[in-house]
């Protein structure tokens, strides 16, 4: 089977309905390359040691300020210098389950997949790229489950610490799809070396998605949701000083509605960051798959494009 970013990386068509598990036996740590991702371990989580961890060489230990620690799997890629590494763009994917089952093609994929597909999208891109993995899927343990909870998003802040520190990264370009995307939302909040970010299909506002859709508890199930909008700092003067934002999106997104993604625009902009929303096609039926498309504009903001340049890139999935 024939797998790109867009498609492997991409929230499935059907909406993510599920019940949450109160910690089920995770299953062991798997360090293999070659070895397929497993639906038990999307399903029930992943259990790893810092040991186990330590012995990949394309994996971090991210433990947060509380003590939770889980072991995250990255794919780095594209062209760097030898030395410290000056802007970096991270690509963070979305869900990977859908209505309690994996996502097409999950089970078919494993690290080294993950690895080709860096490699392309690094000299795709031509910048330096790294694939970051989330809690729970693509051989990273924890639960995803758990997403959208305020600590997915603190462990992640915790591997771009990791990273930040092994590769002498100065400055994150980060690109996530919708909830990827909730995850960059919420890291806007939290980091200073953020010089660009685009939100795709994001959902940032997981309250309002889910009240849209008549119900009172995220998709998840659970109604305790890490909401960026809302934890945003007060002033500009916190965030980088270069900061651009471009909220990414399908104005007949299916699955995450539009009107539920601007409002990470609007604060911004009240804030006074540099924010442009961007509009663009999904390529899946939803009309959401803009991972490609994100990368793309995260990759031109790196480069230094000027907003005005970027406002004119074709955006299709």
């Amino acid at each position: 089977m024939r797998h790109t970013l867009a498609h492997l990386l991409a929230v499935g068509a059907a909406l993510a309905l599920c019940t949450p598990f109160a910690h089920a036996q995770r299953v062991p740590f798997n360090p293999s390359d070659t070895d397929p991702f497993t639906a038990e371990g999307l399903l029930k989580g992943v259990s790893a040691s810092a040991e186990q961890c330590a012995a990949l060489p394309q994996a971090v230990w991210a433990r947060t300020g509380t003590g939770a620690a889980e072991c995250i799997r990255y794919w780095m890629a594209g062209p760097r210098p030898g030395g410290p590494t000056p802007r970096m763009l991270v690509y963070i994917p979305s869900d990977q389950m859908a209505f309690d089952r994996p996502e097409a093609g999950y089970t078919s994929s494993s690290p080294q997949t993950l690895q080709r597909l860096s490699d392309a999208a690094g000299t795709r891109l031509g910048v330096p790229y790294v694939l970051l993995s989330r809690p729970g899927i693509f051989g990273s343990s924890g639960e995803h489950t758990q997403r959208r909870r305020e600590l997915e998003p603190r462990l992640m802040n915790a591997a771009l610490d990791e990273l930040k520190a092994r590769h002498g990264i100065a400055e994150f370009v980060l690109a996530g799809l919708s909830g990827g995307g909730h995850i960059v939302a919420s890291l806007l909040g939290w980091r200073s070396d953020i010089v660009c970010a685009v939100p795709a299909s994001a959902v940032s506002s997981p309250r309002l998605r889910w009240q849209g859709l008549g119900r009172s508890t995220d998709l998840t199930g659970f109604a305790d949701s890490y909401e960026p909008v809302d934890h945003l700092p007060t002033s500009a003067a916190v965030f980088h000083p270069k900061l651009r934002v471009f909220v990414l999106g399908d104005p007949k997104d299916g699955n995450v509605p539009w009107s539920t993604q601007t409002p990470l625009a609007k604060r911004l902009k009240d804030i006074g960051v540099a924010t442009e929303l961007l509009t663009g096609e999904g390529s899946d039926g939803q009309r959401h798959v803009l991972g490609g498309s994100a990368q793309q504009v995260g990759a031109m903001c790196l480069k230094d494009a000027p907003t005005p340049e970027i406002r004119t890139l074709p955006r299709v999935g």
